[in-house]
């Protein structure tokens, strides 16, 4: 079997690159053939930097021929996300006769359905696709309310629960909440800082770390107003490009794992598999609702599900937890026994149950 797989990268530091080489190697460990094409460079040799850095029509039409040269000496084109890298592979395989997968991750998949210029060639694409993969539940509803299709499946992703398990060794410094993920607007980052502040009204030792890229630099900025505006700043702390150790130990030093992502016009948090792992750590998790964290957050069961752009609901839900350690400490064990279940490997055997179904038709 070979599969010829596209995305952004493979890079370990980013969550779409995490996301794709987590999959990507269990895929190859299984004995598959494996190319990847990306637009960001990496050392790996299956690994080709074929991809235009856009997401322009030219970025979607530059690299057909490339990308088809390739596609010819492939079973399965897999595309990592619906928007550029569907069309992408949906294109190049015309009169191929490859199979197509597809996966739903999030507002990729489904924002460009709202735009005029490839709202209708992202349609042709799905219809074409022999399977969609969507990672949640929300991002399944999500595609179909924009556009009919009876080839869509939820198949979550995964965690590996060994790369955490160090985590759980790690003293605790304090009360520290820990959140993980880019900083830019729909993560909702402006709505957790408010809510440290009046949490650091009762505890005011509280810590709150923030690791995630700063390219957003507007939004960063406005940050960091934001925390000097409440006096939080010698409250929380800001990391960026750290390697995978470091934030294992932060996982390890925290109480509480926070993530409070907000939709904003179609974009939204397709699934949070920083939920997971912050799970895999042992912690309770807070997280929004109506959004993909509805797939991992089971409310009371192992984390706290508060509404969106909801200040005091999140301020009260980090209360409720350092109010109650016990009543936390189970959330994280329960926390722990779900990721377990939720692994990559589970996520990649369905993947080759699908590779093998569709290319028996």
């Amino acid at each position: 079997m070979r599969i010829l797989f596209i995305n952004d990268s493979v890079d370990v530091k980013s969550g779409i690159g995490r996301y794709a080489w987590e999959i990507i190697r269990r895929v190859k460990e299984r004995g598959a053939e494996v190319i990847v094409l990306t637009r960001r460079k990496s050392s790996f040799d299956f690994v080709k930097q074929v991809l235009p850095d856009t997401f322009s029509s030219k970025g979607i039409f530059s690299p057909l021929r490339e990308v088809r040269k390739y596609a010819k000496q492939c079973d399965i084109i897999h595309a990592l996300d619906g928007y550029p890298y569907g069309i992408i592979g949906a294109l190049a395989g015309i009169g191929l006769k490859k199979r197509l997968v597809i996966n739903g991750v999030g507002t990729y998949s489904v924002l460009p359905l709202e735009q005029f210029l490839i709202k209708n060639l992202l349609k042709w694409v799905y219809r074409k696709a022999d399977r969609i993969l969507c990672i949640s539940n929300f991002t399944q509803k999500e595609i179909l309310k924009r556009v009919k299709l009876d080839n869509t499946e939820v198949v979550n992703l995964g965690v590996d629960c060994r790369r955490f398990a160090n985590a759980m060794n790690l003293k605790k410094t304090g009360r520290v909440i820990l959140s993980v993920g880019a900083l830019k607007p729909r993560k909702g980052y402006h709505i957790a800082i408010q809510a440290v502040a009046k949490a650091k009204e009762k505890y005011p030792d509280i810590k709150y770390y923030i690791v995630g890229d700063q390219s957003h630099a507007a939004y960063f900025n406005k940050l960091k107003e934001l925390s000097k505006n409440l006096g939080l700043e010698e409250n929380i702390f800001f990391w960026q490009n750290i390697e995978d150790e470091e934030l294992i130990g932060l996982y390890g030093q925290a109480d509480v794992f926070l993530l409070t992502p907000i939709n904003i016009e179609n974009n939204f948090e397709g699934f949070g598999l920083v939920y997971l792992e912050a799970n895999a750590s042992g912690l309770p998790v807070i997280g929004s609702s109506d959004c993909g964290a509805e797939d991992i957050i089971k409310d009371n069961y192992n984390g706290l599900l508060v509404s969106q752009n909801d200040t005091e609901g999140t301020a009260k839900a980090i209360i409720k937890l350092f109010d109650n350690q016990d009543f936390a400490k189970k959330l994280g064990e329960n926390g722990m026994a779900l990721a377990k279940k939720m692994s990559w490997d589970k996520t990649v055997d369905r993947y080759f149950e699908i590779y093998k179904s569709i290319l028996q038709k």
